[in-house]
């Protein structure tokens, strides 16, 4: 009996053990979803002979397409035609989908027309019109052409395809050749669209799990659309009504995108949380799911280092920053260039380096190419859930090694163009050294990323040099959401940057007597904006700072020295008045940083003018009649010869001198 009491005992001790030490653990409610149809718009983008329609919000440009009909007419004209190609599946039900696109009218009091759309969803065709010939149109504004659409079924790979076409357009007094009306989409400002009813997508909420401290809330969003439903539209998640703001982790699934949000859990939490989520493809479509987890705590022993087993997108926004700090020495540039960035491309970053020699790795991976220092790397170190030293060594190696290798991992993996920010091809660069700074932790996070080069190269005199210019690769997805730039480069005191020439990016330069300093700054760049800056060297010493200044104050000294010299007896006022007003004009230019040609030339001008302005002085004998004439009787001094004005009609007259102080006797 007592055997059997102990027996007992052990059983529920180890029992109580297990309970005590084991790890978090999370109970979901059922996976929920949503969304499966949904009233939406598909905004016109594109020419109009190969246009395309698409749902997201962030594919319309600035600046729209135009489609102008300049004369009047009779028969019909085909303004565009826009499809795009459908995989998501499911039904839609009858109803009246509304066409809108943007006109202005030219050169007329308005105009009148009819107008044909035919949409095609599948196999099915729809058609709607537009037949109001006693309806003027005036100014700007919108034609809307309803369309009344049947029940059907959409199938993976059906084309959806609208077309509009326009009869009978009729001006009102017309007025030159310029008359016409523009049909305008695909802008912001001129979102043209057809607002529909169909099968967008699916939201599924999986269950959610916990690993030491942290908890992940897996959200699958399945569409034909892939990864681009997740990046082209805005998305959050909150949990107990406070959002999480670190970056999700974006990985490519066969059926959708999944985005897991990872959230750090309070001490001593216990009981349910909620976990909501929010996606907006479009203004006015918002798509939101909730989901409540009954969260337990445990031991809180498991780790924090928790990495995707697929390859995780660089489409889920990225900050990115670059820091340029370059002294130029006349012959040699020598540039230390820091790229910092975050959020879906450092994820990017560390889940690659720590899949090294994976075999699973798809076949397009960039990370394929670090393969060959697979053998470099520890068992241990390999897949363990954090960035170790030799990962980071075998990347540091791999991009030093080669310099196409290096142009391969910006281009291909980080989508910027390396030449750009550093100012020649790498194949130009001299001795490189880089470096990996990973942060403040080398686990699977978004955490900022560090990147550090450091290198030289040689540049030829009187040649166009480039700064920088537009440095993100075009792409149909947007890796990165915010862009900053700062460059600062100066140079020594014998050497000038010469001419500075500037395409969309503004620039300060300041010209010091032992430099001159060139500041590039915008923190807020837009990927799509085409920049350039360039200088070109001068060939001579007589345009760097210090011997351009010397060559100004001794220009000014010669000046001067003249103007003194032809004014000895003349009025000095005007001449150094013109001298000081040159002088200080040329030093306001040679520091603001204007070309070095004009600084000279003000200071040449200043020798110039000096000759004709002392001639043309007063003398002084002139300038005392003047006085004579304006003050009174005068009396010059037999001693030091001041000329003294007499304030008094008393005779005789004792006064002292102005200037000696000897008493002067006016008899009369």
């Amino acid at each position: 009996m007592i055997t059997r009491e102990r027996g007992y005992a052990l059983f529920l001790g180890a029992l109580l053990i297990v309970i005590i030490l084991s790890p978090m653990s999370v109970n979901g409610e059922e996976s929920q979803q949503c969304c499966s149809q949904t009233e939406f718009d598909l905004f016109l983008l594109g020419d109009s002979d190969d246009g395309f329609i698409s749902p997201f919000y962030s594919d319309l440009e600035q600046d729209p397409v135009e489609e102008i009909v300049t004369s009047s007419i009779g028969g019909e004209v085909k303004i565009g035609t826009w499809e795009v190609i459908w995989r998501t599946e499911g039904e839609y039900s009858a109803e009246i989908w509304n066409f809108v696109i943007p006109y202005e009218l030219q050169e007329a009091a308005g105009f009148t027309i009819n107008a044909t759309l035919e949409v095609k969803v599948g196999g099915n065709t729809y058609q709607g019109t537009l037949s109001m010939p006693e309806l003027m149109f005036t100014g700007q504004g919108e034609i809307q052409i309803p369309v009344n659409v049947g029940q059907g079924t959409l199938s993976e790979g059906d084309v959806i395809e609208i077309t509009l076409n326009v009869q009978n357009l009729i001006f009102s007094n017309p007025g030159d050749e310029n008359t016409g009306v523009k049909f305008l989409w695909g802008s912001e400002e001129y979102n043209a669209h057809m607002s529909v009813k169909l099968p967008l997508l699916e939201i599924i909420m999986n269950e959610a799990s916990v690993l030491g401290n942290l908890a992940y809330f897996p959200v699958l969003i399945k569409s034909g659309f892939e990864d681009r439903m997740w990046s082209g539209s805005e998305g959050k998640a909150k949990v107990q009504n406070l959002e999480i703001s670190d970056s999700p982790i974006a990985i490519l699934r066969e059926e959708g995108v999944e985005v897991t949000f990872v959230w750090e859990i309070p001490d001593n939490l216990n009981g349910e949380i909620r976990f909501d989520f929010e996606l907006v493809p479009q203004p006015g479509l918002i798509l939101e799911l909730n989901k409540t987890h009954d969260i337990t705590i445990g031991g809180g022993d498991g780790q924090n280092d928790w990495y995707p087993e697929n390859e995780p997108l660089r489409t889920g926004g990225a900050e990115l920053d670059i820091n340029v700090d370059a002294i130029f020495k006349g012959n040699l540039v020598e540039r230390q260039v820091s790229i910092e960035f975050d959020g879906s491309m450092s994820q990017w970053i560390r889940w690659g380096l720590d899949n090294i020699g994976n075999n699973t790795l798809d076949s397009n991976s960039w990370w394929k190419n670090l393969n060959e220092y697979s053998n470099s790397i520890k068992s241990s170190e390999k897949h363990n859930g954090k960035v170790d030293d030799s990962e980071i060594l075998a990347l540091q190696n791999h991009l030093i090694g080669s310099k196409s290798d290096l142009k391969s991992f910006f281009a291909n993996g980080l989508f910027l163009e390396i030449e750009s920010i550093i100012g020649v091809d790498p194949v130009e660069l001299g001795p490189t050294t880089i470096d990996i700074n990973m942060g403040k932790s080398r686990a699977f996070s978004s955490e900022e990323i560090i990147i550090t080069i450091e290198s030289s190269y040689r540049v030829e005199e009187g040649q166009r040099q480039l700064l920088v210019e537009n440095f993100v690769r075009p792409s149909a997805e947007k890796y990165w959401t915010e862009i900053s730039l700062l460059i600062g480069m100066k140079t020594n005191m014998l050497t000038g940057l010469g001419d500075i020439y500037a395409d969309e990016m503004n620039y300060e330069l300041r010209r010091w007597i032992i430099m001159e300093v060139i500041t590039v700054e915008d923190k807020d760049i837009d990927s799509d904006t085409e920049f350039r800056i360039e200088f070109v060297p001068p060939n001579s010493f007589l345009f760097s700072p210090l011997v351009s200044a010397m060559m100004s104050v001794l220009a000014l000294s010669i000046s001067l020295m003249i103007g003194l010299a032809l004014t000895k007896r003349r009025a000095r006022v005007p001449t150094m008045i013109t001298i000081l007003v040159l002088g200080s004009l040329a030093f306001s230019i040679y520091w603001m940083g204007l070309p070095m040609q004009i600084v000279l030339g003000i200071v040449s001008t200043s020798i110039l003018l000096v000759f004709p302005i002392s001639l043309v002085s007063p003398s002084s004998g002139t300038i005392e009649k003047i006085s004579k004439k304006i003050g009174g009787p005068h009396v010059k001094c037999p001693s030091c010869g001041k000329s003294n004005l007499v304030q008094s009609n008393v005779r005789p007259l004792r006064m002292p001198c102005s200037e000696c102080n000897s008493i002067l006797r006016i008899e009369a």
